[in-house]
């Protein structure tokens, strides 16, 4: 007999996963295909919205040939802070503007540090050029008149929606919560919010559940070879990870650095007082996470050993020669790639403080890390003050891999630090969706 199995389809920034899990949440099958991240202009960080599409696809179908079990439902995750405009025969006339393309920087001084407070409390998401708030204001004032042929403002989950199934322009509040649009409280679009960038709710997807079961059209289904299989809309990429990695529990926090890096717990309940530092997203029930992102990650890294590599082979023996060394009387303010947590201000730059002869290419690279996860506990301290109290971080992405990096974090944030041991923990929270929702 078959065995059951829950899929995860995780639709990130430069690629998209399709994952299958068995009964006991063990991975058994994978599948990937990539897509660019483009750049037309300085800032801008686009996607191609058929080259996603097809992506997402291809995947699917790939893992139906590896994965031959039953098929019980297919959970969605995606990407956070995604725009698209589509005309009135629901048909993309922009690219996928994503929460990496800064050229909306100008419009975030046009919020007073009051309105943005109030925005982040009432929308749960911070002011910054990241949002869908920030990025439709951006375009009312640069672009008009591509502002008024948009007859719908979707995103990539809502134009996969509207394309793979019989459902419509949907989204979930999940991502919803991640606009800057959706007001937590309610479940609903933020009328001051959407008064601000120049939109109406009718041009907006239709909110539901992250529980919503959708229906795949018959000829996509027959293509892909999944008749009767149930769509589940799911949620974000960020939110699915914590239940993936089942940290539902208070005094548990996620820290993840991959490309960017991140520190979120799950809570339950509604508004919180974060004094606009912090993100409060929804993910299913009344279950929410709290957080903060940052740009400077991975990538900091990258540009440190391409910069410092002092004759080492690769990032990771660069991060364990500096780490061997003593901390040098050098600090790094870690803001290569401006920043989002915990200062918000996409405008910020990067430098070295105490900098001096005798500091080398290990000292430099030892300060970079030492100030990359000075931002990191700070984002900590500040979700404790929002939520309470953390005894336990589980680490994940690329540096978490370093044991002396590990040792590193428990001694600054004065918390157990245990290596997260879960596989694609957003795809698995996309399946684990998908089977709550059906009970």
């Amino acid at each position: 007999m078959n065995e059951r199995l829950w899929i995860g389809l995780d639709l990130g920034t430069t690629s998209t996963k399709a994952c299958a899990f068995d009964e006991n949440w063990q991975l058994v099958a994978m599948t990937s295909a990539a897509y660019p991240l483009l750049h037309p202009e300085p800032l801008a960080a686009v996607l191609d919205p058929q080259q996603v599409l097809q992506a997402a696809e291809t995947a699917l179908g790939e893992l139906r040939h590896k994965a031959t079990g039953v098929w019980a439902a297919i959970g969605i995750s995606t990407a956070m802070h995604s725009l698209l405009l589509l005309d009135e025969q629901y048909q993309p006339i922009s690219p996928i503007y994503t929460y990496a393309d800064g050229r909306p920087v100008q419009q975030m001084g046009q919020i007073n540090e009051a309105e943005a407070r109030h925005l982040n409390q009432y929308t749960g998401t911070p002011v910054h050029p990241m949002s869908p708030l920030l990025q439709l204001l951006w375009l009312c004032q640069n672009h008009p008149q591509l502002f008024e042929q948009t007859a719908y403002f979707s995103d990539l989950k809502s134009y996969l929606c509207h394309r793979w199934t019989q459902n419509g322009l949907l989204l979930d509040y999940s991502l919803a919560s991640a606009t800057g649009l959706f007001e937590l409280i309610a479940n609903d679009w933020y009328q001051p919010a959407l008064e601000l960038a120049q939109v109406h709710p009718e041009q907006l997807p239709d909110l539901v559940p992250t529980t919503e079961v959708l229906h795949f059209r018959p000829e996509l289904a027959t293509n892909l070879r999944i008749e009767g299989v149930p769509l589940i809309i799911g949620g974000s990429d960020g939110c699915l990870a914590n239940l993936g990695s089942d940290l539902l529990k208070a005094g548990e926090v996620a820290m993840t650095v991959g490309t960017s890096g991140a520190v979120r717990a799950t809570h339950q309940g509604g508004l919180l007082d974060t004094k606009a530092t912090l993100f409060n997203y929804h993910l299913y029930d009344n279950y929410l996470v709290c957080g903060g992102a940052t740009n400077n990650g991975g990538k900091l890294l990258e540009w440190a050993f391409h910069t410092f590599a002092h004759g080492q082979t690769n990032v990771g023996q660069l991060i364990e020669a500096a780490l061997a060394i003593p901390k040098p009387d050098l600090t790094f303010q870690p803001y290569l790639y401006g920043e989002r947590a915990p200062i918000w201000d996409a405008a910020a730059t990067a430098s070295f403080s105490n900098l001096r002869g005798q500091h080398g290419p290990l000292e430099m690279t030892r300060a970079i890390l030492e100030g990359l996860t000075d931002n990191l506990i700070v984002i900590l301290q500040q979700l404790e003050t929002a939520i309470g109290p953390v005894q336990k971080i589980h680490l994940s992405g690329g540096l978490a891999r370093s044991k002396a990096w590990r040792k590193l974090v428990a001694e600054q944030s004065n918390c157990t630090v245990v290596l997260a041991d879960t596989e694609q923990a957003s795809a698995k929270g996309a399946a684990m969706i998908a089977r709550l929702s059906l009970g």
